[in-house]
């Protein structure tokens, strides 16, 4: 496979504002995320794009590669064997919990005033990479499919053991039967970062601060992202739903039981958000051994790439969804499209600027909006540029790309 040229991006996304009587009042919102995939990997062999992917998105390539891997498949109406999709989840599992390592011991503990943890984080990460051996020779994101020859008892103790760490980011959500009513006592009295972020943002900020009007995306199908990805190219940087920016993420998503009530409680707010987030911690542990059950020996179909199609393929990330559409022909691309969770967070009419724009008066109104930008999870560095201010550099940027 030849290796492709990828320019070079300062990816970040850049929120240009400036105070007014206790509120960040924002100007701009200018996004330097990597964008042109389908220009690097327009006329390429289409086999080539599972694994350029995955290789050009070091932090979520898995879900980039298997979102393209199911859009391709699609085009040439390949089905894949369920042994082969119960991989694909427990790779995308298994990159959700790196991503939540990420967030949890690298992005949060310096907006409670701690430092990060890197020693727990890349034991994470390098339990999260050991999944990817069930496939031999390293070949899992091959179209139709890997040679699959788990070993279930090594697999068992890396699967075991990630879903251990995960469970440790957030202890005081670790009992799977527990209440709401028993949840707020345990987070009030807790000192792992997620407890000790969420009563920062119960007690420091006002109870409604994080709300807008904007609506939550619900479960999508590959289809309903195809008819939008094809039609309009736009829709790649600034998704909406009916013409709407929507939320993607753990609060839409609601993967835990709890997030309902919370959402009750506290209403659709920055504390509801990070929690939100925090608790995906002990789904996906839960998830990881659900997924390893349906995994055995299997070997990919045959496959022949030379018919022209077009397809869709959609994944959901720790982020929300990512989705990518694909027209081929004659074994190579014609035309590659995607959308990403970030951008319809980050979307410039979308739920981060909805939420900036309606939060009430705070003593500290930038640390407020790191915390906001906190919640909805941009996976490059944030940075907010003050205009006509002086603050000190330490406001400026917050790496917040898990």
């Amino acid at each position: 496979m030849a290796t492709l040229a990828w320019p070079t991006l300062e990816q970040q996304i850049r929120l240009d504002a400036f105070t007014i009587d206790g509120r960040l009042v924002a100007k701009s919102l200018v996004t330097t995320r990597a964008s042109g995939i389908a220009g690097v990997l327009a006329a390429q062999p289409v086999e080539d794009v599972p694994q350029v992917l995955a290789r050009l998105f070091p932090l979520c390539g898995t879900a980039h590669a298997i979102a393209s891997l199911a859009a391709i498949e699609a085009t040439q109406g390949i089905e894949v064997s369920p042994a082969q999709l119960a991989f694909r989840e427990l790779m995308l599992l298994a990159e959700h919990g790196a991503a939540l390592g990420w967030r949890i011991l690298m992005d949060w503990p310096p907006l409670v005033g701690g430092p990060p943890n890197v020693r727990a984080c890349a034991d994470i990460r390098r339990a999260a990479a050991a999944v990817s051996t069930v496939a031999e020779h390293g070949a899992w994101a091959r179209i139709g499919g890997a040679r699959l020859r788990p070993d279930r008892d090594d697999l068992a103790r890396t699967v075991s053991e990630l879903a251990r760490l995960l469970i440790e980011l957030f202890p005081e959500a670790a009992d799977p039967a527990l209440s709401w009513r028993e949840l707020g006592p345990a987070i009030q009295g807790g000192a792992s970062t997620p407890a000790r972020l969420i009563n920062t943002a119960r007690a420091d900020m006002p109870a409604d601060y994080g709300r807008h009007d904007r609506p939550l995306l619900p479960s999508m199908a590959a289809d309903w992202f195809a008819a939008r990805l094809a039609a309009d190219p736009v829709f790649c940087n600034a998704p909406t739903l009916d013409g709407t920016p929507a939320e993607v993420g753990p609060l839409a998503a609601q993967r835990h039981p709890l997030i309902a009530e919370a959402v009750s409680h506290w209403g659709p707010t920055l504390a509801t958000r990070l929690l939100a987030a925090a608790l995906d911690a002990p789904v996906v542990a839960g998830r990881l051994c659900r997924a390893l059950d349906e995994l055995a020996d299997d070997d990919p179909v045959e496959v022949d790439l030379t018919r022209p199609g077009r397809g869709a393929g959609v994944v959901e990330t720790a982020r929300g969804p990512l989705a990518y559409f694909v027209d081929v022909a004659f074994g190579r691309v014609r035309m590659l499209r995607s959308v990403a969770p970030t951008e319809w967070n980050f979307h410039p009419e979308g739920p981060f600027m909805a939420a900036l724009d309606a939060a009430p008066r705070v003593a500290d109104p930038v640390l407020a909006a790191r915390l906001l930008a906190a919640s909805f999870d941009p996976c490059v560095p944030f940075r907010i540029e003050m205009l006509g201010d002086h603050r000190p550099p330490s406001h400026a940027e917050v790496a917040l790309h898990a």
